[in-house]
């Protein structure tokens, strides 16, 4: 396993097979084991395949689902043991508050952070992408009003502020009101076919479709600037 930390970050399922293509072999390949981190439910193995297809045809054969049973609770021993056997995680879809209990709370919390920190890539798709900075920031679209919510991440990535759906949902207030609220500089919108790969913390490149970076020039006002980032091979 390469000693480099890589971050994958979608912003919809639409995603999925642009980023396969790099977070496969970046998991290991034919070797790889994915954890899958779910929130369970009734009827949840029905979207499997929407996760594990475009694995599987880049030779993935070991993926193991983690959700929570019918109560609601993990078994903390099965998903330990799960997290410790694999070579990338990947934060399926869902409720981003049912998330962020199960997986950004302790134990799980240290585990899936110090597998990040050992090299073992890590991804979120959606809302999920949220609880992967160091601040999860519950945007008004989430939270059912005008208030945006802000909890502590699992700190995969820092002073980042990260939301999803950014054009379709027209998400830029929400990030803007995260940033000033939380004084941090930079934002990242991230559409539902784009990906940003991050690199031990640092942007490298997007994946599928361009995504938007924010800089907050003066916290006090609001005012910022945009930059769009497209893929290397890009074509609008």
């Amino acid at each position: 396993m390469t000693s480099r930390r890589f971050l994958f970050l979608l912003g919809g399922s639409a995603a999925f097979d642009a980023t396969a293509e790099a977070f496969v072999p970046a998991a290991g390949g034919r070797d790889a084991t994915i954890a899958l981190l779910l929130e369970g439910g009734e009827g949840w193995e029905k979207y499997l395949p929407e996760y594990t297809q475009p694995w599987i045809r880049r030779g993935v054969t070991r993926y193991c689902p983690i959700v929570p049973g019918e109560d609601g609770t993990l078994d903390l021993d099965a998903a330990s043991a799960k997290l410790r056997e694999a070579t990338s995680i990947f934060i399926g879809g869902g409720h981003t508050s049912t998330y962020h209990r199960l997986y950004a709370t302790e134990p799980i919390r240290t585990l899936i952070h110090s597998s990040y920190q050992r090299g073992i890539p890590a991804a979120g798709v959606s809302a999920r992408a949220l609880i992967a900075p160091e601040v999860c920031a519950i945007p008004p679209k989430d939270t059912g009003d005008d208030s945006v919510r802000i909890l502590p991440g699992l700190g995969l990535i820092s002073d980042v502020i990260i939301d999803v759906h950014f054009t379709e949902l027209n998400a830029l207030p929400g990030v803007l009101k995260a940033m000033v609220k939380t004084r941090t500089p930079t934002g990242w919108g991230i559409d539902e076919a784009a990906c940003a790969l991050f690199e031990d913390g640092r942007f490298k490149r997007s994946l599928g479709q361009p995504v938007h970076e924010l800089i907050m020039t003066v916290t006090e006002t609001g005012t910022y600037r945009v930059s769009k980032h497209p893929p290397p091979d890009y074509r609008a």
